[in-house]
């Protein structure tokens, strides 16, 4: 009996990793008959980049071997990139990102749990852990939906590391069902931050995967689900 269940897991879903001609893509996971919806949809409400659950490798300070106060860092600058994605639509593109799906933006919900992040948690002195499908779930299942929200498809960048050592960030750009908030879709990518400061040059990665998504990527996930 076990091994049938295992192999029906199998069968009814895939991990897919990125191939050469992807750009920001490390891997994709979900259900190829749940997926489909994403790539069919005519639009998505965006809810922002969760950094609940983020952590924080290398200096992140002002300078080589300076660090900030974890606590400084969650409450001025977390929303503070939320905040400069929402105001620079243009530029964080999720529209052009995604095929030209209309997007609509409701960061409420995710602005109140980006304070909830634990600082004793957020620097990593270890070897890094990714976010596993059911961690991305439960952070998933606790967003509130806006009454008036009209797409029935949410997203969301959820934070997994930022690495000042390495000088990449990597998020999962999910998809969830925004009636019972099931995850349906996701990839794990990765963006090269650049810019002056510390909120650009973290939201620095954030443009890096919109453009490499417009470029390749999302043409790329749309392919290895609906083929």
């Amino acid at each position: 009996m076990k091994k049938l269940l295992v192999v029906a897991i199998i069968l009814a879903s895939f991990v897919l990793f990125a191939q050469s001609r992807a750009r920001c893509t490390v891997s994709m996971n979900g259900s190829k008959q749940l997926s489909a919806p994403v790539f069919t949809a005519p639009g998505f409400t965006f809810f922002g980049v969760d950094y609940s659950k983020v952590r924080l490798i290398g200096d992140h300070g002002h300078g080589a071997g300076t660090n900030l106060d974890m606590a400084h860092i969650r409450d001025k600058y977390f929303n503070a990139i939320n905040e400069l994605v929402f105001n620079e639509k243009k530029k964080y593109d999720f529209e052009k990102a995604t095929g030209e799906k209309k997007i609509t933006h409701d960061f409420k919900s995710i602005s109140e749990i980006n304070l909830t992040a634990d600082p004793a948690k957020m620097k990593n002195f270890s070897e890094h852990v990714p976010l596993n499908a059911n961690e991305i779930r439960a952070m998933v299942k606790k967003y509130s939906v806006n009454t008036s929200v009209k797409n029935n498809i949410g997203m969301v960048l959820i934070a997994d590391k930022m690495d000042r050592v390495e000088a990449e960030a990597y998020y999962y750009v999910v998809f969830f069902n925004i009636a019972d908030r099931d995850v349906i879709f996701y990839a794990y990518v990765k963006g090269k931050p650049k810019g002056f400061g510390y909120r650009n040059y973290w939201a620095g990665a954030i443009y890096a995967i919109t453009r490499d998504m417009a470029r390749v990527d999302w043409k790329y996930w749309k392919s290895s689900v609906m083929n």
